[in-house]
């Protein structure tokens, strides 16, 4: 039951009170003893979260010596506010469909306008928005990947990951929250979370309508949806909704309809400083990487991905299509990661490798202990997408291109099939905000091969937006030539060669000179 003075206040805001208290909104009192108790006459507002029929957490809001006041339930669960609509499969089936979107709000009142709109497929987070702004005054920089976030530790954003496998099933999200600083930080942060390919994005009515002391003409414009329903109505809530803009992720876009997400940083591998000059990996990125077999190119992009955990916090997702797991690929990212041979390996060691490989690594594979299914490359990209959202993921490994299912459409040309492929490993990439590195054979050559060389189609070289190849005339040998073919972006790096040792022992690559006395050919 809701009490006069909050169906007065719910009804200011041109909410229906019949809806509030249909979603679940109560009043309450406070108790001497800090707790809080249902109560017609109270005066704490509450918007409690269900799960199943079960009251698993309270958000509560009063006034109190003229300010408004905020507390939860201590201990209470983080859930989306009206997280039950999420739960009913036949909502999900709609949503899985693509026919209605999961609209996402700042506020408990903003998703009850959104409902009271006609879009009943509304939730709230449960805390608001973070902080825009460090204590020093400093604005926050979201970051475009994921790489600084630990999915078992995101506390502020926990409510997603109880929720994930159901979100996982969701075609299409609008994020609705709020016009200022901390929401344009909490759209970026959802975002990523989400996946900017599902995401939409609103834009409130531009006329300054909201009456403030502290803006121009003590006017201002809408923050929120509720505001929105309060000063304009029904109608213009349904507009801003039906109006919501893609988060840039493909298409043709205004540049005002671009979020700012600022530059594209580039990472260091630390393979060697020579090569860091002129080979700089970033999310986004599509790399390929070739060279004649037996040249040791699957292991220089294994010590790619093991620095870039180790330097830069990136997981990494592989599809192993050649190298079985275990112990092979186990021990070789293992050794990359110690520098020692598994012989030399202590204790203290293999713990150490086993902590880094189930933090940083995951691997698409068939299950060993059923029948195997055929990996395409729709499912491959399925999984990886799932382990961005579950590990952070920011490299996509597939090594080699030709160990995948490849089911080709009959009317195609091998061409065709490729280049349609590397346009979904693109849109992976960025969509995802993902490096994705393919391994591919080049055909039977005689001498350093390049990137047309590559078996099936020129696309790898046309569309690859950063090119690899590992060469040397005598591979027997220590020496051997890293060379960057093509680099898209200046940032990312330019054309260019630089000479590394394989340690053959390690299975790994290190700058010139450091092998000591091991054997040697002069640099061409």
């Amino acid at each position: 039951m809701l009490s006069s003075a909050h169906l007065k206040g719910i009804e200011s805001r041109g909410i229906n009170v019949e809806l509030a208290a249909d979603m679940g909104l109560y009043s309450a009192k406070r108790l001497p003893d800090g707790s809080v108790r249902a109560d017609v006459n109270g005066n704490v507002l509450c918007f409690p979260t269900i799960v199943n029929g079960i009251e698993v957490n309270t958000k509560y809001r009063w006034v109190q010596d003229g300010e408004k006041r905020f507390s939860q339930v201590p201990g209470g669960r983080k859930e989306f506010f009206n997280v039950e609509v999420l739960l009913n499969e036949a909502t999900l089936l709609q949503l899985e469909a693509g026919s209605d979107a999961l609209i996402i709000t700042e506020g408990e009142f903003d998703a009850i306008a959104t409902v009271q709109a006609g879009f009943p497929i509304a939730v709230s987070v449960p805390d608001g928005a973070p902080p825009a702004r460090r204590q020093d005054g400093t604005l926050i920089e979201v970051p475009e990947d994921t790489d600084d976030l630990d999915p078992a530790n995101d506390v502020k954003f926990s409510y997603i990951g109880s929720v994930w496998k159901y979100l996982e099933r969701v075609k299409y999200f609008i994020i609705a929250v709020d016009n200022d600083e901390p929401g344009q930080r909490l759209s970026k942060e959802l975002a990523r979370r989400l996946g900017p390919a599902r995401c939409s994005w609103v834009e409130y009515p531009e006329e300054p309508i909201v009456p403030d002391s502290k803006a121009a003409n003590g006017l201002r414009r809408c923050k929120d949806l509720n505001e929105v329903l309060q000063y304009f109505g029904d109608e213009t809530v349904r507009e801003v909704i039906e109006g919501a803009k893609p988060w840039p992720v493909k298409g043709l876009f205004k540049f005002k309809d671009f979020p700012d997400t600022g530059d594209p940083v580039t990472y260091r591998t630390g393979l060697s400083d020579d090569l860091d000059q002129i080979f700089r990996p970033y999310p986004g990125a599509f790399i390929v990487a070739t060279g004649v077999p037996n040249m040791g190119k699957s292991e220089i992009i294994k010590q790619v991905s093991v620095n870039m955990a180790k330097m830069w916090g990136w997981p990494t997702v592989m599809f192993p299509g050649e190298e079985p797991v275990k112990p092979y690929l186990e021990n070789s990212l293992k050794t990359k990661f110690l520098g020692k041979h598994k012989d030399d390996w202590t204790p203290e060691d293999n713990a150490k490798a086993d902590a880094f490989l189930d933090r940083y690594f995951e691997i698409v594979a068939n299950n060993p202990r059923e029948d195997e299914e055929e990996i395409t490359l729709d499912y491959l990209l399925d999984k990886a997408a799932t382990s961005v959202f579950r590990n952070g993921t920011k490299l996509l490994v597939i090594d080699p291109w030709n160990e995948l299912e490849h089911q080709r459409d009959k009317h195609w040309s091998l061409t065709e099939y490729v280049g349609d492929a590397i346009r979904k490993l693109k849109r992976f990439a960025r969509g995802y905000d993902v490096c994705v590195i393919v391994v591919a054979h080049p055909k039977k050559i005689d001498g350093c091969p390049g990137l047309y060389d590559i078996s099936d189609s020129a696309h790898w070289a046309n569309k690859a937006d950063l090119g690899l190849v590992v060469h040397s005339d005598e591979p027997t040998e220590t020496l051997r030539d890293v060379i960057v073919t093509k680099a898209r972006f200046k940032a990312a790096g330019r054309k260019g060669s630089v000479p590394m040792e394989f340690d053959r022992h390690l299975e790994m690559y290190v700058p010139v000179g450091e092998l000591g006395d091991a054997p040697m050919r002069a640099a061409a």
